[in-house]
Formats: C-alpha cells, structure tokens, sequence
C-alpha cells in the first residue's frame, strides 16, 4: 500500500519554523494536540537522524506512553520506513529514533540521555517543578526544542505559570480547542454529541473538559503533602489498606505507616486484571505484616482472601464516613514515598465535584481515587470516632487483641 500524505493542521504549521526553544500547546479535549505533535514529529524523524525524547511525569510502562499514538500513526499512513520496538521506535532509513520515559522520580535515569534534538512533554499540566528543572538542561544540544502539550488543570500547573503567564524567550505558545476538529471534519459525531451534552447541560465541565480552562484552586482537596525517598527505619506499619479493581480499574493496596505524630503512605501495588489469590499473595509476600482493611462492598472477596491467610476486615462505612474520611486526612501530616507513582499521581488529580453552574459541592470527582479510597479504608479504624469516643471497631479491637 502507498504511503499516505501526513496532514498537519495550519494551526500548527509554526512548529516548522526553528526561531522557538519552547512550545506551550494547551487546550481543551479534541484539539489534535497530541495527534498533530505525533505527526509533526514523524515528519521530522523522517527528514533527518533526529533523537526524540517521549515525556510524561508519571509513566509506569510503555503502554502509558504516546508509543501507541505513533505506531498507530505509522499504520496509519503507512510509513514503512519505521520499525516500532519493544521500548522505542526507529527509522531504518536514517537512524532517528524515539524513546520513552516517565519524570518524576528519575532524575539520574534523565540527566544521563544524550543528544536528545526534541523533547515531547505530554500531560504536562502534571509535571513537577523539579521535573521541569531536570529535564530542561538535559536537552541542551544546539537548536534542541521542547514541546508540551497539555489541558490545564489548576490556576497554578507549574508548566503554564512558566511558559505562558509569565513568559520565557524564544517560546512559542498555541492554544487550540476542539473548534479545529470541526473545521477539519475530524470529531466524530459521538464525541460532537458529547460535547454538545456537556455544554448544555454541564457548563462547567464544559469549559474545562472542551475549552481548557482551568480548575478553581480551591477544587484540590489534599494539599502540602510530602515526598520522601525511603521509609525512616523508625516509622511503624499500623494499617494495609485495599480498593478493588479488576477488568477497568486498578486494584489499589497502600500501606500506611504512623512516624512523627503524621503518616507515611507507600505504595505497594496498582494493577488491574488481578484475582483474589493473586490480592493475596502480594500481601503475603511484603516483609511487614498487618492487619488490612478492605472495601466492605466486596464481601466475597474479603472472605476469599481471608482463606488464604490474610488477616483481613471490611472497612466501616456510614453515613458521612467519605467526607470524615478526607476531612481526618486533611488534618494529618502526610509524606508519601518518591516511588508510589499511583498515589502521587492521584494526590494531584484528585478534586471536589461541582455543580452545572460550577459552585464546589462537598463529594470527591470519581476519577482519580482508587489509592485515595484504599488509604480511607486503611486509615478508617485508626481516626477518632465520635460514637463511641475513639474507640476502635469491635472487629478491629479483636484482631489487636489477637482473636484473629
């Protein structure tokens, strides 16, 4: 088959001019930021040798890099004169090539790549100032560029504060919404559908999800926690804490140690597709043991891991016990380990709902939870409890007392 025209919207065309350093490219959903930055980078690959370094701040594996986006692409149009990898992605021809890595947390792993001609920074509404000063003195070779694409999410995102608001030399900035996918006939009606319900009957969503516009700071519902490196020697395991996931989401388990009068969160696992007895021996294996608590909607699962070892115990729920959940979290001291991806990555994602005029209303978005709920279960018998005056559970003072 003939290989096919790359398109590349007008919108975008100064990304061919080499007068920028720096590329702000932010919007809304459907702005063809990310697939028009895929296709430009083909096209430069292409050209010349070109080293192409793919970012994102959190990226656990290659499945959650912009890797598919471009051999999708390469399918696409039919550009046979690439060869994707296990890890990367080549040009026969030329020798240029592309890899991946994640930000945060690896900053010897960055500073030692060389020669890098691009940089890519996806979702980069995420990325970390000191992400932001790691990265950018690596990609030091001359006429080097940097390109980041993202939706804002916060008034304050590191990367918008730099580049656009209060500037940097040599930067080119584009802000694109989904209006460029309707001129080029390339929404599909059931995204335009979704867009048009959003607008009507969601405005707030609306101007954030489609427009890019920004959240209200006020919407983050954990601030100023900490990042460590290890666990201090001294700090003392209380509490494993278990959200189930299976097909579409992760199952979350978090171990939560007491140190200095404040807690330390450290993730242990965040994985779909896992079975109860694989739940099991992944808390069989961790060198401390403890008690853990478990979300009480999955009674059967609770009882199935408990047969193979575990001690285990439903979290209690009630009334309120979301919002007094995050509201004894708020209150705490919190540190959380450099390598609990998951949990970082949530802790800056997760925000109070609001209502279609965009007032903030006290209930927690449902994306970005599952190590934020598995920490409430594990924290939910160490809080004071107004009911019997700090008292912990019946089920949980028996298995301190060693009835189980």
């Amino acid at each position: 088959m003939d290989q096919q025209t790359i398109e590349i919207p007008c919108e975008f065309k100064r990304l061919f001019d080499d007068d920028w350093r720096e590329a702000a490219i932010y919007g809304g959903r459907y702005s063809l930021k990310s697939h028009t930055v895929a296709r430009y980078l083909l096209i430069r690959a292409r050209q010349k040798k070109t080293r192409i370094g793919c970012f994102r701040e959190f990226q656990n594996s290659i499945a959650e890099s912009s890797y598919q986006l471009l051999v999708d692409l390469i399918r696409q149009y039919n550009l046979n004169d690439f060869e994707p990898t296990q890890n990367s992605i080549i040009n026969k021809i030329n020798g240029s090539d592309f890899l991946f890595k994640g930000l945060w947390n690896n900053e010897q792993s960055i500073k030692s790549i060389e020669g890098i001609d691009v940089a890519w920074v996806e979702e980069a509404q995420t990325v970390s100032e000191k992400s932001l000063e790691v990265l950018t003195p690596t990609v030091r070779k001359d006429g080097s560029q940097l390109i980041y694409t993202y939706n804002r999410l916060l008034e304050e995102d590191p990367i918008h504060k730099r580049l656009v608001m209060e500037g940097r030399p040599n930067t080119l900035v584009i802000n694109v919404n989904y209006d460029i996918a309707l001129k080029y006939g390339w929404m599909p009606d059931v995204v335009r559908l979704e867009m048009e319900d959003d607008k009507e009957k969601r405005p707030a969503l609306y101007k954030h999800k489609w427009l890019g516009e920004p959240y209200n700071q006020e919407r983050k519902i954990y601030k100023d926690w900490n990042f460590i490196d290890e666990i201090p020697h001294e700090a003392r395991l209380e509490r494993y804490g278990l959200d189930f996931g299976y097909s579409n989401d992760p199952t979350a388990i978090v171990a939560i140690y007491k140190y200095n009068g404040g807690f330390i969160f450290d993730e242990i696992c965040y994985q779909k597709g896992l079975s109860n007895k694989q739940i099991a021996d992944i808390l069989n294996n961790q060198e401390r043991k403890s008690l853990c608590i478990a979300d009480s909607a999955e009674p059967k699962s609770i009882d199935e891991i408990m047969m193979y070892g575990i001690s285990i115990l439903p979290s209690k729920k009630g009334q309120g016990s979301v919002l007094q959940g995050i509201q004894y979290v708020q209150d705490q001291r919190i540190s959380v380990t450099k390598r609990s991806i998951n949990i970082i990555k949530e802790y800056k994602n997760f925000l109070w709902k609001v209502d279609k005029d965009g007032k903030i209303i006290n209930e927690p978005e449902h994306s970005y939870k599952h190590s934020m709920d598995a920490i409430s279960y594990g924290l939910n018998d160490l809080r004071p409890n107004d009911e019997d005056n700090g008292s912990l559970p019946d089920d949980t003072q028996m298995f301190n007392e060693g009835f189980y």
